[in-house]
């Protein structure tokens, strides 16, 4: 897809999934350096503090992944299309490159991210990169398709939130049943999918019920 079709898309449905962006080997590169990563840094692992985790989030991440392997610098942290299209949606961009994994535990409720949100109501962007093949029941990438500030206004926050932008369970069942425009989409695909997303619409990780996930998330944000 060329950058004006894709952006075109971006705009209209808030998402655009790419199946074969790179080649076999490239992913498998990049899904090499991203254990080795998360392996060899143990010291720079971050998980969110208990009072966000919203009773789900606890998978294992390294933000400025890029600082510690060049092949994810280059081939995802720096590509061109990702960064062209995050331009087009924001005058000013940083970025940063997370590496996370998700790891199925009996008894355990997990997740990536916690709970439904928005990463910010106005400005977001996210390149996301499946390095394993991920599927509804291993973690995948869930959207709420016309979400928006501009679709819905701003819902009501979660009660316990750290930001208006984190919603209850019960919030988005309430949008996705009276919005007949809202539904909830669920991402999957084989390692090396590529999900570009405007993280203004309401979205979350799927709760883990079995196996791994590990994915690369380029940030963008003002």
């Amino acid at each position: 897809m060329k950058i004006e079709d894709i952006y075109s898309t971006l705009k209209s449905d808030g998402y655009v999934v790419l199946r074969d962006y790179f080649t076999e080997d490239q992913v498998d590169l990049l899904h090499k350096e991203s254990v080795r990563v998360l392996t060899e840094h143990q010291d720079k692992r971050s998980y969110l503090p208990e009072k966000n985790k919203e009773g789900c989030s606890d998978d294992e991440r390294i933000f400025h992944v890029e600082r510690y392997s060049q092949p994810i610098k280059i081939y995802f942290s720096d590509d061109n299309l990702f960064n062209a299209i995050a331009k087009k949606y924001c005058s000013r961009v940083d970025k940063k490159t997370l590496v996370n994994r998700l790891t199925y535990e009996e008894g355990k409720i997990k997740n990536s991210g916690a709970g439904w949100h928005r990463d910010n109501h106005d400005c977001q962007f996210k390149a996301i990169m499946y390095l394993t093949d991920v599927k509804e029941s291993n973690g995948c990438f869930r959207f709420v398709t016309n979400s928006s500030k501009r679709h819905i206004g701003k819902p009501p926050p979660r009660k316990d939130a750290y930001s208006d932008t984190r919603y209850a369970d019960a919030t988005v069942k309430m949008i996705v049943d009276t919005k007949k425009d809202c539904e909830i989409i669920d991402i999957v695909g084989n390692k090396g999918t590529v999900i570009l997303a405007d993280t203004t619409y309401i979205h979350r990780g799927r709760i883990i019920e079995e196996g791994e996930r590990i994915a690369l998330t380029q940030y963008f944000f003002t």
